[in-house]
């Protein structure tokens, strides 16, 4: 790929952003506004105000043009990487540094590969991060407390990145042609190793997590799991609240590390069938294995992507100009994650549909292990408002974007299940 072109595909992803920002029918738009305006979906008009509905809305459409500038910006930085000689001065940087020792010059080249993306994306991480979730009375964050959040993250970026990016780079020069499976091994190997290890090494360095504090409900949470026949010993809080009003509880962990994790912010501002609606939802995935479902998937798909980079890789290296030594070139790095970048996001559709999909089923069970529909849609209300959710949300955005159902369909299926409940003799 020659300069000129870098510099072409660099200017339309600028100008796609452009349009994304300035378009007339975007979600927060007077024009949008307008068209649903009188238009509600009948479960947010019943439990929302106009206010709620805007406020949702202005937040929740400039996260999704925030998102498009993510996109944007991360695809230019590896355009220019890739069109011109950025990435092989960084790696003849990197051998000039340790000249004598290969494995330390590749590591020093990852390292400075991350330190590169990370400077790059601070102005617009401080934005989204910081400054627009104050602008929206969400954060309550200090400067300071994002700027260490943000040298965690980078720490732990460089400590995750630099080894597997070396391993990669050992099996492209061991196995030229054959890395594929090793690699997948490595990266099944990493995934599942992280996923266990989360909650007890990674989430402690950014929270303070505690067994929950309310005994009463925590014997009723653990009862609740009991009926559903999953073994619950102990559910977590974490103060959520020193970063954020937003409310939130997730499931976590592998074998003995898995766990229900709860929001203190949640925990403030729900009734207690409400937390145990919330937290028979996590149960729900538990009980139908989904984080299981969820690495056999994204095992399959990184088989799928390892194998396409293979092929391009190849092809890069027979075409030249892109200033690669030869197939074992560290520098060929960024076209590596370029073309992980794009097949991710050309799936991101499968992916989230997927994602809804268990969620739906994670729904239902809660809504089965309680009976209580009327809990749920207090909770879903509750936690839109906290959250800001957009509650009337592009049918494309939420085809494209949404890892949940919309809010609406969420209180929609709440009130079939009390309907049949209700009919049920």
């Amino acid at each position: 790929m020659t300069a000129r072109r870098a510099s072409g595909l660099l200017s339309l992803a600028v100008s796609l952003t452009t349009i994304l920002m300035i378009s007339p029918s975007t979600p927060t738009s007077p024009a949008w506004a307008a068209s649903t305006a009188g238009n509600l979906p009948a479960e947010v008009a019943a439990h929302f105000t106009p206010e709620d509905v805007a406020r949702g809305g202005a937040y929740m459409g400039g996260r999704y043009r925030l998102f498009a500038i993510g996109i944007a910006l991360r695809l230019a930085i590896l355009l220019v990487l890739i069109g011109t000689p950025a990435s092989a001065t960084l790696r003849n940087l990197a051998v000039r540094l340790a000249p004598a020792r290969p494995a330390v010059a590749v590591a020093i080249y990852v390292a400075l590969l991350v330190l590169t993306f990370e400077l790059l994306a601070l102005p617009l991480g401080y934005y989204a991060g910081f400054v627009r979730e104050h602008a929206f009375g969400l954060s309550t964050q200090t400067r300071t407390s994002w700027l260490v959040d943000r040298v965690k993250g980078l720490v732990l970026s460089l400590a995750l990145a630099v080894p597997l990016g070396s391993l990669l780079a050992l099996l492209w020069r061991r196995y030229p042609g054959r890395w594929v499976l090793p690699a997948w091994g490595l990266g099944a190997f990493a995934m599942v190793v992280l996923v266990t290890l989360a909650p007890i090494i990674i989430d402690p360095l950014f929270n303070t997590i505690r067994p929950l504090r309310d005994p009463d409900l925590r014997q009723r949470v653990i009862a609740l799991a009991g009926r559903a026949g999953v073994p619950v010993d102990q559910v977590y809080e974490i103060d959520a609240s020193r970063r954020t009003r937003k409310g939130n509880a997730y499931f976590t962990g592998l074998g003995r590390t898995k766990r229900i994790v709860l929001y203190d912010t949640l925990l403030a501002g729900s009734s207690p069938d409400e937390v145990e609606l919330v937290v028979a939802h996590e149960i729900g995935h538990w009980k139908r294995a989904h984080i299981w479902k969820g690495i056999g998937l994204s095992l399959l798909g990184m088989g799928l992507a390892l194998w396409c980079a293979s092929r391009i890789l190849e092809w890069a290296v027979r075409r030249g100009g892109f200033h690669l030594a030869g197939p074992a070139d560290v520098a060929a790095l960024p076209l590596f994650l370029l073309v992980l970048f794009v097949l991710n996001l050309v799936s991101l559709p499968i992916q989230n549909g997927i994602s809804r999909y268990f969620e739906r089923e994670a729904d239902r069970t809660s809504l089965e292990l309680t009976g209580n529909a009327t809990a749920f849609i207090r909770s879903e209300v509750q936690l839109a408002r906290s959250n800001l959710a957009d509650l009337t949300p592009p049918p494309v955005v939420v085809w494209l974007l949404y890892t949940h159902p919309p809010v609406a369909e969420r209180i929609r299926q709440a009130g079939a299940f009390a309907a049949g409940a209700r009919a049920r003799p």
